[in-house]
């Protein structure tokens, strides 16, 4: 043994003797012996145990399962560091410990001691090496000493430090402590990985976090903001609790602000960053889907009440408010028994409301009055209002006016069963979209009974060879992403028939936004595609018709005009051959007259059947440009001033057509002009999406009762010489197939304006 150690001497009188002494070289402390069968001894004041040459108790005595409240078998054969050890516990203590029982020495630690089911306590440790007559060790005293409790607790504040700081350190939130010069102190790992810096927290230490916050500032998605927030909070020294970040990569950050202030003086500041990016999301969702059903609720066509429990009203409808003749704002924070009800029925609404905070529904008939004091009769769906606690906090109302309905029982049953008597097809399926329940009309309309849908899925039961594939990839990629759906499809009744179906209808999610079933609603249109497959055959029919119609105008002018013009030559050459008196040459002039009329007359025919909108060419046109070649085109005579009053505008419009109208009303308008001094004005007003020109003459007018006609090709001809009556009817083609319009104010007299609109 070494000299340094305090060695333990023993004297055997006996294997079997009463009493056994030890001393401890150097010291007067005696050890004395209880026990008349065992080498064993016992402190007088303090714990005692004894250890093998490994650290395993082989003894103890009372006072130190007192002082550790264990029980004599917890500690035989246990190690001595593990009957020490807590989680408060210094390691390097214990390992000193450890070290001197490998090496035979002797051992004095303080340090905290486990105590059984209750806190730990500050211990002095001793060890002495306990040596036989030949001087080998063969075993330790070890003496355990509750020591001041000032000591234990200044360590304990030390080690609660350490847990602090390591629990800091291990939140699953970034952490970064700066001190007072803004010198990085500490940043955990989570720090790290949220800022996507790939080193160790260690290297960051001792770096200016100025700095730092500019390196870091190009994640967030308003930079320049987040350095200045940043300034802000540093300036105001107050606690900020989740600040919310926007990051560039679409991810949301609530950052935590604490400045560490000691007897007024600044510290350091921490900063905490939490990644709130799914629950931003899903507090969008959900503030969309409360957005969407408060739409719902707001647009529904019966009437909806939400009342607290002293029957105060919190919510209501717009249907409600038109139902009761009280505007919301009327109705908000108003008794709805003192708005609506007498008597009587006011006790039977304090009974509806005793049932719905016992959590019973039902529904009943009352008898309201409205605003206006009109009585009516309603009927109400109640049912218990609950707060996410299960508790009753009100009650929910569905209200239908039955008034006009009260004596006719039959509809009275089809309003209290609507939703099991719907017209259309009602379908409720699972989330595997399987079918659970469909009403009397899808089993009409299907010819499938409820038992035989119930567990398929619609297509599977409905789509056929005639289904639409792209309508249906487009329902079963609108149901795998749980977005609503509608279209048009063609249907399979069981017997093979087929039916058209409009079907829309959408998921429903819980609060945890996942589906939990999907509904649709199938109305049958198959009439409605009848029809207006009808209707494209009649249009088709039509466009042939006008086609062949065109064709024959074609025709009967060529025909008609070849006799015309055999007529008009014969004409001539009697005129030329015969010497003839002035009456007969008169007649034949009027032969003349009335045959190149009726030349034209067939030119304006063949012009009119030519116009189709297919032949149209759009194009930039200059109105201005458009007049001055119609009126080229025209013979004015001298005695009518024709005049533009101020620049027309640039339109889209067919430049050949466009001539054609504006020539047509022109001449139309100096045809009809026999005054000694004719004016006619070309003039033009902008609108927001149109122009609207105006011709306006000083003519003869038209009589109000034949204004409506005079764009009529069947109805209305004139008999002036210079018109064929066909040009307004061109005119009004040509607008038409703009999707214009035109029209006309005259005076008999006085003159006539025509209006023409045309879209920008």
């Amino acid at each position: 043994m070494t000299e340094n150690k305090s060695i333990i001497t023993s004297e055997f009188i006996n294997q079997d003797s009463i009493g056994l002494t030890y001393e401890l070289i150097g010291k007067n402390e005696t050890y004395k012996s209880v026990s008349n069968d065992k080498n064993i001894v016992s402190y007088e004041q303090n714990g005692l145990l004894l250890i093998n040459t490994k650290g395993i108790v082989f003894w103890t005595e009372s006072n130190y399962l007192k002082l550790t409240d264990f029980e004599n078998s917890e500690v035989i054969n246990t190690a001595l560091v593990d009957l020490v050890a807590t989680n408060e516990s210094n390691l390097g203590e214990l390992k000193k410990i450890t070290n001197s029982i490998n090496n035979g020495g002797d051992f004095d630690v303080e340090v905290f001691h486990r105590k059984n089911n209750t806190f730990p306590f500050w211990a002095r440790i001793t060890g002495k090496a306990v040596v036989d007559n030949q001087g080998d060790l063969f075993q330790y005293v070890v003496s355990v000493q509750v020591i001041t409790k000032e000591n234990g607790i200044l360590d304990r504040l030390k080690e609660s430090e350490s847990t602090l700081f390591s629990f800091l350190m291990n939140l699953q939130k970034g952490i970064l402590l700066e001190d007072e010069n803004r010198k990085i102190v500490a940043v955990n790992k989570e720090f790290c990985s949220m800022f996507s810096l790939e080193m160790d927290p260690n290297l960051i230490v001792g770096l200016d976090c100025n700095e730092f916050d500019e390196q870091n500032k190009v994640y967030f998605k308003n930079s320049d903001q987040y350095v200045l927030r940043v300034k802000q909070l540093l300036e105001k020294k107050e606690i900020v609790i989740n600040d919310e970040l926007e990051l560039v990569d679409g991810r949301y950050f609530e950052r935590t602000f604490i400045p560490i202030i000691k007897e007024g003086i600044n510290k350091g500041r921490l900063w905490s960053y939490n990644d709130s990016t799914i629950n931003k999301n899903y507090k969008e969702n959900l503030n969309y889907e409360k957005g969407k059903y408060r739409r719902i609720i707001a647009n529904m066509n019966i009437g909806l009440l939400e009342v607290d429990n002293e029957d105060t009203i919190i919510l209501a409808n717009q249907s409600f408010s038109e139902m009761s003749g009280y505007t919301i704002d009327e109705l908000i924070g108003k008794k709805g028994a003192e708005l609506f009800l007498d008597a009587a029925a006011k006790e039977k609404l304090i009974e509806k409301g005793i049932d719905r905070k016992v959590g019973k529904s039902d529904s009943y008939e009352i008898v309201i009055k409205n605003k206006n004091g009109d009585l009516k009769n309603w009927l109400i769906s109640g049912a218990p209002n609950y707060n996410i606690n299960g508790e009753v906090i009100g009650s929910i109302g569905i209200h239908l006016n039955i008034t006009e309905q009260k004596n006719q029982e039959e509809q009275l049953i089809l309003l209290s069963l609507i939703a099991e008597k719907n017209i259309n097809s009602v379908i409720i399926c699972d989330s595997q979209g399987k079918i659970e329940w469909v009403n009397d009309s899808f089993i009409s309309m299907s010819e499938y009974t409820f038992e035989e849908a119930v567990g398929k899925k619609p297509g599977h039961l409905l789509q056929g060879k005639d289904s639409d594939l792209e309508q249906i990839d487009y329902l079963r990629t609108q149901i795998r992403h749980g977005l609503p759906f509608k279209c048009e499809l063609i249907n399979y009744k069981k017997s093979g028939e087929k039916y058209w179906v409009y079907l829309q209808g959408q998921a429903l999610y819980n609060k945890e936004g996942k589906i939990l079933k999907y509904f649709a609603i199938e109305e049958d249109i198959t009439n409605t595609i009848n029809l207006k497959s009808q209707k494209e055959e009649l249009v088709n029919s039509a466009a042939k018709t006008n086609k062949d119609l065109e064709s024959y105008a074609f025709i009967a002018s060529h025909d008609l005009k070849a006799p015309i013009r055999s007529v008009y030559s014969l004409v001539t050459c009697i005129k030329e051959d015969n010497d003839l008196n002035e009456q007969t040459k008169e007649y034949f002039s009027i032969i003349e007259n009335k045959l190149e009329k009726m030349d034209h007359q067939i030119e304006g025919i063949l012009e009119y059947a030519k116009i189709d909108k297919e032949d149209f060419f759009y194009e930039e046109v200059n109105c201005n440009e458009i007049i001055k070649i119609s009126l080229e085109n025209l013979l004015i005579p001298e005695n009518i001033k024709v005049s533009i009053v101020k620049e027309l505008p640039i339109i889209k419009a067919d430049r050949f057509r466009l001539q054609q109208l504006f020539q047509n009303v022109i001449s139309n308008a100096v045809n009809f002009i026999e005054k000694p001094k004719g004016i006619v004005e070309i003039d033009c007003k902008e609108e927001r999406n149109t122009y609207i020109f105006s011709v306006k003459d000083n003519g003869r007018g038209v009589a109000k009762e034949n204004q409506h006609q005079i764009f009529n090709i069947s109805k209305y001809f004139n008999n002036n010489n210079r018109s064929t009556g066909l040009g307004l009817s061109i005119a009004k083609k040509i607008v038409e197939i703009c999707n214009g319009s035109i029209w006309i104010e005259s005076e008999l007299g006085v003159g006539t304006t025509f209006f023409i609109e045309l879209k920008k």
